[in-house]
């Protein structure tokens, strides 16, 4: 009986002493597999199982950081905090080690008393006078003169008096803060053209697919190549005073020694066809401070001219990507986009000058508004539910615009049409045109339930008019939310004289508003209410 016993006390330590390791080692290797992942869509569901059919669970953000705990078919589960579920494995992506590599300019004054001025030449006005010897961060080059940031000053100086130069670094953005080298760069291609030919392809920060996006630019685009990497990336300049790589592979785009006059692509036309329009016969009214006629029909033809804002033309023929042909001069014809204009059955009686002023006497009658699209270009801003910020921003202020008009201000608008001015640049203008108000439009972002707009002001002598805008967008707007007038510190609100009001005109992140928001009828009650407001606060 005894042996027995002892007998099952040994195998049952045997069994312990076998089992245990085996177990405790499997737990590490689990914890040195551990995968992190990164979400890489706007917003992700987490749902309870693996498919559509089952129960959100969490909602991820873009960049967020999960676990990955395993994978079935097309699913990865995942663990973010303390919640676990599964994600569609298309929109995650395993975190990785990179480098981004960048390029740092600065410019030391070489004479004394170097003058710093608001714009690029002599005419704007002086800031200060830089001693010799005094460095800055070189911020953009434009006809001879540099845009410098000092400890003191931010503004422009001749490139004549100054010495630049460059510094490239490497930075880590891995787990276990290794650092990876830029490719090494080849001059084989510098001084020719790289052409687009994909529909978008994003400008990154280093020669790397892992590097930070800075920027998207679109089909038919031409570059000077600036450099190029041996892994087949080149440097190009995406923006004014803004350099980026982008893949040069076959795929993607084509390299040449001048640059193309006419499109290039992989065999398609960007060129819209004439098709048949009830709009033939009829008026086309410019909305554009300034807007291109071309060749074709097509925004990389040849340029002809350029016609002004409240100029009317007779449509001849349209094409199927919205352009417009007309007689822009005595026996002249070319094409312009119809995205920047109005057309009416017959030609307007009162045509607004060309200098954005308006010919009737009303409330805002001898006042100056300056009307600032924010973002633009390169710069989308906010992106939610199939929307770019900078196009609702834009659309938004050519309808203010010309609500402000009809009152009888003269609107001078900071762009009117997709580019960037930088947040200097809109400040500059809004010095040079020394206006009565300066408005900013906006649109927010933030959790999906967010709604409804609200005014800004960062100097106390903007809070009236924040009231009084917010007051005027309240009435206009009933079945809006009103989240009131607030204090935030914003730099076009900050480093500009001028009294003026940044207006958030609501969330593209929620699915619902951001439906009304893309009306013209939201737009032009937007507008009503602001142009209100303007009328209140200058007859107060």
């Amino acid at each position: 009986m005894k042996n027995t016993r002892f007998k099952f006390m040994f195998l049952l330590l045997l069994c312990s002493i076998l089992i245990i390791p085996s177990f405790v080692g499997a737990r590490q290797a689990n914890a040195a597999s551990t995968v992190t992942m990164k979400v890489n869509a706007e917003s992700l569901n987490m749902r309870s199982g693996p498919s559509t059919n089952y129960k959100v669970v969490k909602v991820l953000k873009k960049g967020n950081k999960v676990t990955k705990i395993s994978t079935q078919g097309t699913w990865t589960k995942v663990k973010s905090s303390s919640t676990t579920g599964w994600v569609s494995s298309k929109y995650v992506v395993k975190v990785s080690t990179t480098a981004t590599s960048s390029t740092t300019k600065k410019a030391v004054a070489t004479v004394s008393n170097l003058n710093i001025r608001s714009g690029a030449g002599t005419s704007y006005k002086s800031l200060g006078k830089l001693s010799k010897g005094t460095s800055g961060t070189v911020l953009a080059e434009k006809n001879g003169w540099v845009q410098i940031k000092t400890s003191k000053y931010t503004g422009w100086v001749s490139k004549s008096y100054v010495s630049i130069t460059t510094k490239q670094s490497t930075s880590t953005d891995s787990s276990n803060g290794s650092t990876v080298k830029p490719a090494a760069t080849s001059t084989a291609n510098v001084g020719k053209y790289f052409t687009v030919k994909v529909d978008s392809l994003n400008v990154r920060k280093s020669s790397s697919a892992s590097s930070t996006k800075l920027a998207v630019i679109k089909k038919n685009s031409s570059f000077k190549i600036l450099a190029q990497s041996s892994n087949n990336w080149v440097k190009i300049t995406y923006a004014t005073g803004k350099t980026g790589w982008v893949s040069a592979s076959t795929s993607y785009g084509k390299i040449t020694k001048t640059k193309p006059t006419t499109t290039t692509s992989n065999g398609n036309s960007n060129t819209g066809t004439v098709v048949p329009s009830a709009d033939i016969g009829k008026y086309f009214t410019i909305t554009a401070d300034s807007l291109n006629v071309r060749k074709s029909a097509s925004a990389t033809a040849t340029k002809l001219s350029a016609v002004k804002y409240g100029s009317s033309f007779k449509i001849l023929d349209k094409s199927s990507n919205n352009w417009i042909k007309i007689t822009y001069a005595t026996g002249k014809t070319g094409w312009v986009s119809g995205s920047y204009g109005k057309i009416t059955k017959s030609k307007p009686t009162k045509p607004v000058s060309n200098d954005g002023t308006n010919s009737s006497d009303g409330s805002l009658s001898g006042k100056v508004i300056v009307v600032d699209a924010g973002h633009g270009g390169s710069d989308p801003g906010s992106v939610a539910n199939g929307v770019l910020e900078k196009d609702l921003n834009l659309q938004a202020a050519l309808a203010l615009r010309s609500k402000l008009q009809a009152a009888g201000a003269t609107v001078k608008m900071t762009r009117t049409t997709d580019i960037f001015p930088t947040l200097y640049d809109r400040v500059a203008f809004s010095n040079m045109m020394k206006p009565d108000a300066f408005i900013s439009l906006h649109h927010d972002s933030a959790t999906a339930s967010a709604r409804g707009f609200s005014v800004l002001y960062t100097k106390g002598k903007d809070s009236t008019l924040a009231s009084y805008v917010k007051q005027g967008m309240s009435s206009s707007l009933p079945n809006m939310v009103n989240r009131g007038h607030k204090y935030q510190n914003l730099y076009v609100l900050r480093e500009n004289p001028q009294i003026g009001v940044l207006v958030e005109l609501g969330f593209i992140t929620n699915v619902q508003e951001v439906q009304t928001l893309k009306t013209a009828t939201f737009r032009n009650s937007a507008a009503n209410g602001i142009t209100n407001g303007l009328i209140n606060y200058f007859n107060k």
